[in-house]
């Protein structure tokens, strides 16, 4: 009625919010993908909650690496100098502070890249695993290892550039396609588990599942005075050295009693009461349909644990959560004195740009070798699990944006290589924003904005203690067993491939070792079929297998199935029965309020009762003599018999 009415928005110079979000929406593909701009913002809230935590343990993590930090004058010819000289704990300290600044840029740049180049909801931090790999393998708890702390940062540098050339010749994807569909969805169950069992653990989530000497893992939630925690020597140098170099780790503890007769106090520590309790309610939100079900989670445990006091939870006591600390001061007390700094930033002078390109010794090329492998497959399995998360997959076995995913990893490993940190990798703590409707890149710069927020207020940011999170890692990780029931478990060749692959995740602490084990397995029982197959002159060359998996080689979409239709179930049958071309299936119908005895046999051929449906009220009618059309209004019933022993009524298809 108004089209003569001109838009005084456009003609007075200001720009049309509507317009603003049109184009918003037309580039990350919202509308497409189903979500809209408050659930992208509150996804990428709930990954970055469920991924801060990494502020405070990769910062630690590599702390113990010793960075730059060297002995004093009067003490550098001692042996072993690195634990016991003070004015080197203190150039550690500010080295693991400086660390929080170089995990959150690092973080936030990848993200934002993520998001606004590749269009994923996917976070990116510097990869745990990597980091510990990194720090004690490669260059030894305070330097005390065989490479040093900047020649090994130009290892992780060159190996970023040679996963950005594999990338943009195909190499990588092509790598990434030849993995059986099998696997792929084991992936996503086996990252399923291993991010429950980081949320059952101490170090990342609720204590609830320790170490036991006898079987490995064994039933915990003991508090932290009961805790008998393994010990190990840093080198042979100090071994002899007066003092306690015993390093202690979150995870590395058992709840036995001490002595015979000891009470056994598992299950009466009250942080892992207080995260169980918090799995239930984020259970009871989730399926209550409520919105921001795990943001509510995480922060009502992290709020509650902040108190100070004599909390029998609060994460500033040493009595509570023992580990960390620094200047002088308990883990407890260290961590309450950076709380209450609220806001402060950090620099970066220690870490940033301090590369040593020095290839002196076979090490470091073994150090590269393993980087690049290691963080290759992990990336792979990552990617693809999250992107089936999303029902982001295709039928060809790739994703969209996927070369531009790979191509924004490698970019940042070699970036957070130059700020000073490990390997920057996909995370798999991007499925809590997933579950929580999180689809397009919004969600990814989302999180990458919030960790640049963190350069601001990383004391606050980097104090929500584990059993705040491990709750959000359990929950998601049972969110992504669904896409197991897709693999056919009756098919020996892919269904062990697919459980060694699930089950090796958790149990080796390994997203790569999994996929390793996945794979070799698939290869030595199906390669194995073949060749016993080929003797027996059965041709397997000709299977649809070996069809699909060629063409999955060339790219091409997957052919269509060659195996005779299974039967339809009460879904499929059900959204059928408007479909005038549906034949209905052979069986009794047994329609509401008709005797068992009187039901009739369903018809055998399509030409005998067809469907189409009132324009008014939807109700589907039936057409004699298989000619499509309407029947007349208040048509709604046939007399009995009318169609030759057929159901008298138009309701039958609702009961199928």
């Amino acid at each position: 009625r108004h089209h003569d009415v001109p838009d005084l928005r456009r003609t007075a110079g200001t720009e049309d919010p509507l317009a603003k979000m049109e184009a918003l929406d037309k580039y990350f593909k919202m509308t497409e993908r189903g979500t809209t701009l408050g659930t992208e913002i509150r996804a990428g809230i709930t990954t970055f909650l469920t991924l801060c935590y990494i502020l405070a343990v990769n910062s630690r993590l590599l702390g113990d690496s010793g960075g730059p930090c060297e002995c004093s004058e009067a003490l550098k010819d001692v042996p072993g100098c690195a634990f016991f000289d003070p004015e080197y704990d203190q150039c550690l300290e500010e080295f693991r502070r400086q660390l929080v600044t170089v995990t959150a840029v690092s973080a936030g740049t990848a993200c934002v890249l993520m998001g606004g180049f590749a269009n994923l909801p996917f976070a990116l931090a510097p990869g745990m695993g990597l980091n510990a790999y990194f720090t004690y393998d490669v260059v030894g708890v305070r330097g005390s290892g065989n490479i040093p702390w900047k020649t090994a940062l130009a290892a992780v540098f060159i190996e970023g550039i040679v996963f950005f050339v594999l990338t943009i010749t195909g190499l990588r994807v092509l790598i990434a396609k030849l993995i059986p569909k099998c696997l792929k969805l084991s992936m996503t169950g086996g990252i399923g588990m291993f991010l429950a069992h980081l949320g059952l653990q101490t170090a990342e989530g609720i204590g609830l599942v320790v170490s036991d000497v006898a079987t490995g893992l064994t039933l915990g939630g003991c508090p932290p005075k009961t805790r008998r925690y393994a010990a190990y020597l840093y080198s042979e140098e100090i071994a002899n050295y007066p003092g306690d170099f015993f390093p202690i780790t979150a995870d590395t503890y058992t709840c036995d009693p001490p002595n015979p007769g000891d009470p056994d106090e598992r299950m009466l520590s009250p942080t892992t009461w207080l995260g169980i309790c918090t799995v239930f309610i984020i259970g009871v939100m989730l399926k209550n349909k409520v919105k921001g079900a795990i943001i509510m989670g995480v922060l009502m445990a992290s709020i509650i644990s902040w108190f100070k006091g004599n909390s029998g939870v609060s994460y500033f006591r040493d009595e509570v959560y023992p580990l960390g600390g620094g200047g002088g001061l308990g883990g407890g007390e260290y961590r309450w004195e950076y709380f209450k700094k609220v806001a402060k930033v950090e620099g970066m002078d220690m870490t940033a740009g301090k590369l040593s390109f020095d290839w002196d010794g076979g090490n470091l090329a073994l150090a590269l070798f393993t980087f690049l492998y290691v963080d290759s497959l992990d990336t792979m399995g990552t990617l693809f699990a999250m992107a089936r998360f999303a029902g982001l997959m295709k039928d060809n076995g790739d994703f969209d944006g996927s070369t531009r995913a790979f191509m924004v990893d490698s970019f940042t490993t070699s970036f957070g290589a130059l700020l000073g940190t490990s390997p920057v990798t996909t995370y798999i703590e991007s499925a809590p924003g997933i579950e929580e409707g999180g689809r397009t890149g919004l969600v990814a710069i989302t999180v990458g904005i919030l960790f640049y927020l963190c350069c601001f207020f990383a004391p606050i940011f980097a104090s929500i203690p584990p059993w705040a999170t491990g709750p959000a890692l359990i929950v998601v990780g049972a969110m992504m067993m669904r896409p197991l029931v897709e693999i056919d478990w009756y098919d020996y060749g892919q269904a062990i491939p697919a459980f060694i692959t699930v089950i090796i995740m958790p149990l080796t602490y390994s997203i790569a070792y999994g996929i390793i084990g996945g794979l070799m397995s698939f290869l030595a029982i199906n390669g194995l079929d073949f060749i016993v197959q080929a003797i027996m002159g059965k041709k397997p060359w000709e299977s649809e297998d070996f069809r699909r998996f060629v063409a999955s080689l060339q790219g091409k979409d997957l052919p269509p199935s060659e195996s005779p239709p299974s039967p339809p179930t009460a879904e499929d049958v059900d959204a059928k029965t408007r479909d005038i071309s549906f034949t209905p299936p052979a069986e009794t119908f047994k329609p509401e309020g008709v005797a068992p005895e009187a039901a009739t046999p369903a018809p055998q051929r399509q030409s005998q009762f067809m469907y189409s449906t009132m324009p008014d009220t939807g109700f589907p009618m039936g057409h004699p003599g298989g000619m499509p059309g309407m029947m007349p209004p208040g048509m709604g019933m046939m007399p009995p018999g009318a169609m030759g022993g057929m159901p008298s009524q138009g309701m039958y298809p609702q009961q199928w």
